[in-house]
């Protein structure tokens, strides 16, 4: 995967941050360096897409800038906020308030519908979202008349905008 200068970004704009992140799973001669080094930085508004062929560590990459796994050196900074030494709780709470998944199974909860899937990050935070700016993705993402359908209910296409909408 080709590097980026984290250095070259204003760190005020700076929203995602990967420094020279390293990943070594295993030991010996089973010892696979997922991720080599690995630098990225993210602004504000910025759309990026992390393209490589499989086994080059792009899933083990986003994961460890999310919070979800440990690299093995280097530095993830989330709005500021290095990730290292941060408690389960911590982690917890910036994955929760600062981040959005859309995983590539989505990862809706079977046995909850679209809304409750939804509103499931809100509700373990004891926060309920504004109703102008749900009713506003609801529409947007055009899933106003599935809310109460279950995620095997849905199409695939229609399970990935409720994934959208909870990230949100």
């Amino acid at each position: 995967m080709p590097h980026q200068n984290p250095g070259t970004r204003s760190a005020v704009a700076t929203v995602v941050e990967a420094r020279g992140l390293t990943k070594v799973y295993g030991e010996g001669n089973a010892q696979v360096i997922a991720l080599d080094s690995a630098s990225l930085a993210v602004g504000r508004g910025e759309f990026v897409a992390i393209m490589g062929p499989s086994g080059s560590g792009k899933s083990t990459l986003l994961h460890c800038m999310a919070g979800l796994d440990t690299p093995t050196s280097g530095s993830v900074l989330i709005a500021g906020q290095d990730l290292s030494g941060m408690t389960d709780k911590q982690l917890t709470a910036v994955r929760r308030d600062q981040l959005g998944f859309i995983f590539q199974s989505f990862n809706l909860l079977p046995t909850l519908t679209a809304e409750e899937n939804i509103l499931l990050p809100q509700r373990l935070a004891h926060r309920k979202p504004p109703q102008d700016w749900y009713d506003a993705v609801i529409s947007i993402l055009g899933i106003g008349d599935r809310l109460t359908h279950r995620p095997n209910e849905l199409s695939g296409g229609q399970q990935q905008r409720v994934a959208v909408a909870r990230a949100l």
